[in-house]
């Protein structure tokens, strides 16, 4: 046999190991990157979680919490996640997906570390995978746990593995009839053949068929080929069906997130974070256009003796209800947001003091109106005292403007409650 017959031997033979080789550090490879691609990306979801969490329990809104744990962990199985534990930083429960773990002691040394660690840990054990993250808005107020399942991924790389294995045989067995012919006529010109069609579809073009090759044996290899590409080209549309239905989950998720980072759980309206950041840029918006801009203060007047006499569900449901009223009247370009407790902030933009003055008044009178309609026996008359600020007749900075408003607040509290006052004492 001459070198040239040695080689149509002796390559197919390095080809097979090298395939086979090959496949294993695909494998070892494939199992590594989406591990961490799981953890990564579960490490985003509790980081944006964190800061609702955060915002929860600065306000001291446990049953906020609770619910966002609750929503949560409903679709847990969807996500993999079999539990999800907020902690304090002595590792007590503050909620929990099993709600009977309430304020008890976290006893895993996980958990335990977790709570002392500054930034993101993570552990795993077999097919689990322990996360934690710090509850963040400002300053450190809590740590989020989650324990998620690899059970999934593990049989996802299992069927990857299995789908491996069978294309590194097909191709052995592809190799294994080559070498078996041995001939250069009847081997070598079908190779080429066969290697510019496998190289096109190794290039993406799965469209591409391996044409009809004489013999048996080659005939059954086009076929075997032609099936394998076939299916592999199924495989990629499904496979990019499934990945622009994952993004487009994944962005309703975040969208979602999002929302939940900057809306007040109770009433629905915006938080006091985001209140907080829109003040910034509006008064920036209005320094260089040289519009004024208002702020209104607004609280509910005796509102514990609702809390007192009827219960603080009673007082969540006037908070709505307040929400709802006190957002009617309000422009898409305006902003409000419950400042704190039963204090309701309002950001008017492109808006000056005197008409700011008009737009509380129908406030307060909506209220007086609209809560006190007979529905509900409250304990006492539901009014609320608004405080009017704007810039730049109160302040060049928001907070001045926002300091103005709340004094002008609490002049109309001292003054009777259920009015409206201007800063530097104007009155609607």
């Amino acid at each position: 046999m001459g070198i040239r017959g040695q080689l149509v031997l002796l390559v197919p033979g390095i080809v097979a190991l090298a395939l086979a080789f090959g496949t294993v550090l695909e494998v070892r490879r494939e199992q590594r990157e989406s591990i961490a691609d799981f953890r990564q990306r579960n490490e985003k979801v509790l980081q944006s979680i964190g800061v609702t969490v955060a915002v929860n329990i600065a306000q001291n809104d446990l049953s906020g919490l609770d619910t966002l744990i609750a929503q949560l962990s409903t679709s847990k199985r969807e996500r993999d996640l079999t539990e999800l534990a907020v902690l304090d930083d002595q590792g007590r429960v503050l909620a929990h997906s099993e709600p009977e773990r309430f304020n008890t002691i976290a006893p895993d040394a996980f958990s335990q570390n977790a709570t002392q660690v500054e930034g993101v840990t993570w552990e795993r054990s077999g097919d689990t995978l322990r996360i934690s993250v710090p509850a963040m808005s400002g300053i450190r107020w809590g740590t989020v746990t989650a324990t998620y399942s690899l059970d999934r991924l593990g049989a996802h790389l299992a069927r990857t593995r299995l789908r491996l294995a069978i294309t590194s045989v097909v191709l052995f067995l592809i190799l294994g009839t080559i070498l078996f012919l041995g001939l250069d006529r009847l081997v070598v010109r079908p190779v080429r053949t066969l290697q510019t069609a496998v190289r096109r579809m190794g290039e993406g073009h799965l469209a591409t068929r391996v044409p009809p090759l004489r013999g048996s044996e080659l005939g059954e290899l086009t076929n075997i080929i032609n099936r394998m590409a076939s299916a592999l080209q199924h495989e990629r549309e499904n496979l990019e069906r499934s990945v622009a239905e994952r993004t487009r989950e994944l962005q309703e998720a975040n969208a979602r997130l999002e929302r939940l980072a900057v809306t007040d759980g109770l009433t629905g309206v915006f938080n006091h974070r985001r209140f907080q950041e829109q003040l910034q840029a509006e008064i920036v918006r209005s320094e260089r256009h040289k519009r004024p801009m208002g702020v209104l203060m607004v609280d509910v007047d005796f509102f514990k003796k609702v809390n007192d006499a009827m219960g603080h569900p009673a007082g969540d449901e006037l908070l709505r209800r307040l929400a709802e009223v006190l957002s009617a009247d309000l422009r898409q370009t305006d902003l409000i947001a419950r400042y704190g407790g039963e204090e309701f902030a309002v950001l008017l933009p492109e808006t000056s003091k005197t008409e700011a003055m008009q737009v509380a008044e129908r406030m307060r009178q909506a209220v007086e109106t609209k809560i006190n309609d007979g529905t509900t026996a409250w304990p006492t008359r539901v009014t609320v005292s608004i405080g009017v600020g704007t810039y730049p007749d109160d302040g060049k900075a928001g907070e001045q403007v926002l300091v103005a408003a709340d004094q002008a607040m609490y002049v109309a509290k001292r003054q009777g409650r259920n009015r409206v006052i201007g800063s530097r004492g104007a009155v609607a």
